[in-house]
């Protein structure tokens, strides 16, 4: 564990704001101890930290002072410095010489969009490529003889502006970023990122060793085998080194797609033998995920499943304890977690503008024949809801409040009824329509249903709050909005659709855990609660019953 000095100005925001931000991130990480002061004092003396982390503006600093933060970034000691820490300071320039520049100006508090520059993957890795923030755009100029290393600029007016940079400081390393101004910065999951990196980086934290991959499944059907290879070679400190499938002519596929140097099984003991990867994904049938998981897991594998996890919680459960055993990882692909209408939806939940929410609905309807692909044959595939049902179970799950304002866990029981139907669509097996419900013991509601036998359109989300309304059409659309003032007042807004990292942010987290030893977002606990209301309402549907669960993460 680091120790961490966060010196701010005084505990009040923004300074406060910063402070619980990146406290929480760093506990997140369990990787830092960070203690913070307004007493500039303590920096006389910094014997009992690895880092020191600035979130000032102005103020007075003695001689003393400065001599001590510059011997400890001399000695090795990390130094990571935000926003206006360079700023009204200019009398020490000693200081500044440290940090490496001196803020000149900036125009108003905007939206901008940053961008990250390639080649800094192996100090800084996986920072996010390319993000808007509504910040200041500082102009800063360099106190340094010594070099600046730049990774992250803005855009404004068509000037590109540089805003964080690293270097070296005797023995010790800096990071300097420019971002920062308040909670619209600190909120922001690229902004986090570079905390949290920042803070690895000039405590000489680095990576593990590379990841090596297998695949089994290339199948044609979805193209999921080009898809997964694809974000695998986005992801810095992952290697795909083989490809797993029973039919010759798809690893042919493989090859050709892949180069011929990848390695090719059909049979997947074969290829955990091989002792080539380090990490599974599975890629086949819902129905044969529990298996082919379980033999991965079991030579102590991490392991990836294709979305649904599993079609029983039987075999969720079964999986978990294995991989606890083991002591390797166990995620499942739910890649729309970073879809627009989630995004969106989230962002205009937690801005408190509908106040507390109490019912959300999710529809997904059309009225058509189901293809003849094996998703649509209920004895492979688990059943209608366990194809894109899964990914908008999770969704739902993400709207749901897991902590009251005392931050004690709420929600964490549920009881689950539905309406499993088949009626027109005979020649495949799927439901043609179910609606699942679920009723969480804090009295939130939340349905989902998918039909192909809906002949009206519905909006994809209906959110209901105690102050107001929101509803958005598609996975890729704007929201609607409405608020009721206290006066009675009806306003009706559009609320733009939010667009983060897209899919690629899946694999950033899974490489982040993996790699640099942060929290896993899709943890197996996370995607087994899919699985318990999916199952748990179809059950419900057949007996005409109540069913109740309760959720482990």
């Amino acid at each position: 564990m680091k120790k961490v000095l966060l010196l701010i100005n005084a505990q009040s925001p923004p300074y406060s704001s910063f402070a619980s931000m990146l406290k929480q991130v760093a506990d997140n990480s369990g990787q830092f101890d960070i203690t913070v002061s307004t007493d500039r004092q303590s920096l006389v003396d910094l014997s009992g930290y690895d880092s020191v982390a600035l979130y000032i503006l102005g103020g007075e600093f003695t001689s003393d002072q400065i001599k001590g933060l510059i011997k400890f970034v001399e000695n090795g000691g990390g130094l990571l410095a935000v926003h206006a820490s360079n700023a009204l300071l200019g009398q020490y320039s000693d200081y500044l010489e440290l940090i490496g520049t001196e803020f000149t100006g900036h125009d108003p508090l905007a939206p901008f969009e940053v961008t990250t520059e390639v080649g800094f993957d192996d100090i800084l890795p996986r920072l996010t490529g390319r993000f808007n923030v509504i910040d200041e755009c500082f102009r800063i100029k360099p106190k340094t003889d010594k070099p600046l290393r730049y990774f992250q600029y803005g855009t404004w007016r068509l000037e590109r502006l540089p805003l964080s940079y690293v270097r070296d400081y005797g023995k010790g390393k800096v990071l300097y970023t420019a971002l920062g101004h308040d909670e619209a910065t600190f909120k922001l999951s690229a902004f986090q990122d570079i905390m949290i990196k920042g803070l690895r980086y000039v405590s000489n934290l680095k990576d593990n060793p590379e990841v090596k991959i297998g695949l089994v499944g290339y199948g044609p059907l979805f193209g999921m085998g080009g898809h997964h290879s694809g974000m695998i070679k986005q992801t810095h400190g992952f290697t795909l080194s083989a490809v797993c499938d029973k039919d010759p002519a798809r690893l042919e596929a493989a090859k050709k797609e892949q180069g011929e140097g990848i390695a090719t099984f059909t049979d997947v003991d074969d290829m955990i033998a091989s002792g080539l990867i380090d990490l599974g994904i599975v890629i086949v049938p819902h129905i044969y995920h529990h298996p082919v998981a379980k033999k991965l897991l079991e030579a102590g594998l991490h392991v990836i499943t294709e979305k649904p996890f599993v079609v029983h919680v039987s075999e969720a459960d079964d999986l978990i304890a294995i991989a606890k055993e083991k002591g390797v990882m166990l995620s499942t692909y739910h890649n729309r977690h970073w879809d627009p209408d989630i995004l969106t939806a989230r962002d205009a939940l937690e801005s408190g503008v509908i106040g507390d929410v109490y019912s959300i609905e999710c529809n997904m309807v059309g009225y058509g024949r189901p293809g003849q692909q094996w998703r649509d044959h209920k004895e492979i595939s688990g059943g209608m809801l366990y194809d894109m049902g899964a990914h908008q179970f999770e969704k739902i799950l993400q709207l749901v409040p897991w902590k009251n304002a005392q931050g004690q866990p709420i929600n964490r029981k549920a009881t689950l009824y539905g309406n499993f139907i088949k009626r027109k669509w005979f020649a495949s097996t799927n439901e043609d329509y179910c609606r699942a419900y679920v009723k969480f013991n804090n009295g939130v509601e939340a349905q989902l249903v998918q039909s192909n036998l809906c002949a009206v359109s519905k909006p994809l989300w209906t959110i209901l709050g105690t102050n107001g309304s929101i509803t958005i059409d598609g996975f890729d659309t704007d929201a609607t909005v409405v608020s009721i003032m206290p006066d009675g007042r009806r306003i009706t807004e559009t609320y733009p659709k939010l667009t983060g990292s897209g899919w690629q942010g899946y694999y950033k987290n899974v490489a982040d855990h993996l790699l640099s030893g942060l929290p896993l977002l899709i943890t197996p606990e996370w995607a087994k609660a899919t699985i318990q209301c999916i199952e748990g309402c179809e059950i419900a549907s057949k007996e005409n019953r109540l069913i109740e669960v309760k959720f482990d993460f």
